[in-house]
């Protein structure tokens, strides 16, 4: 037989046997953002992409994918543009590798977190940038905001799923998960998609990427796979993710709501049990 091995209950399987202590609390306001920061903040972050989309005229309709890491010293490397869904569009190809180019050519080196803040990560981050041709620049989501989305119901589904397991809410699993409310999102769909047998018979695995925008009130807009592994498990993805419950609080800029916009990577794995 062969299944789905999620994320989520890999960390489970790994802190099984511990008891819990106290349940902790669900965030019920926005929270600080704690990842990478560009120099001038998210504006100058989300002209620097607009700038580099209109470097190819006419501008193509879609939406890709470019990716890159960060050094120690934040610095920008290795970037890269993730393969979109089936038909391919030329044209959205070449505009987004002019704009990648543009970017690595143009970006500054990145504020990092110090190592051992409660949302600094063990290695350095992989960013993921929407490229979008044909929105305006004020129209267009931001990467990140002063203040994270909370989101609530998915808080409160995976705190119930590490209590159920028998999991303590201090260790290091959770207390990094819940310190990120993409992470949050990213292990809370996880949770949610099932292996399609069609994906199964077929032997599709690996990475989709899905896009989704959090608006000023918190709603979930515009989900699009920007990232394949299958028609089929692109379309359970997507279907999980316009299912998703609304934030219960949304992302805030300089103390108001704005639109934030997430690329989280969802997994899929066939495995062969021992035999």
């Amino acid at each position: 037989m062969k299944y789905l091995l999620p994320a989520l209950f890999v960390a489970i399987a790994l802190q099984l046997g511990t008891a819990p202590t106290a349940q902790a609390q669900a965030p019920t306001s926005a929270t600080t953002y704690s990842g990478p920061r560009y120099p001038g903040g998210p504006d100058s972050l989300r002209a620097l992409v607009y700038r580099s989309t209109r470097i190819t005229t006419p501008a193509p309709a879609g939406k890709m994918l470019v990716q890159f890491e960060l050094q120690p010293d934040g610095k920008a490397f290795n970037f890269t543009m993730v393969r979109p869904p089936d038909p391919m569009n030329k044209a959205l190809v070449d505009a987004t590798a002019a704009a990648r180019n543009y970017v690595e050519a143009n970006m500054l080196a990145w504020q990092l977190d110090k190592p051992g803040t409660t949302g600094a990560s063990i290695k350095a981050p992989k960013i993921s940038l929407a490229m979008e041709f044909t929105t305006l620049p004020a129209a267009q989501a931001y990467y990140y905001a002063d203040h994270e989305p909370v989101f609530k119901d998915a808080t409160e589904a995976l705190r119930a799923t590490f209590s159920k397991f028998r999991v303590s809410p201090n260790d290091s699993v959770q207390q990094h998960l819940f310190a990120s409310p993409s992470r949050i999102l990213a292990e809370h769909i996880q949770s949610k998609v099932k292996y399609p047998p069609n994906a199964l018979r077929s032997g599709q695995q690996g990475q989709v990427y899905v896009y989704f925008e959090v608006a000023e009130n918190g709603a979930i807009d515009n989900p699009q796979v920007v990232g394949t592994a299958g028609k089929y498990l692109d379309d359970e993805v997507l279907k999980v993710v316009k299912n998703l419950s609304a934030a219960s609080a949304p992302a805030q800029l300089r103390g108001q709501p704005v639109r934030v916009y997430y690329t989280l990577p969802i997994n899929f794995k066939i495995v062969k049990p021992r035999s």
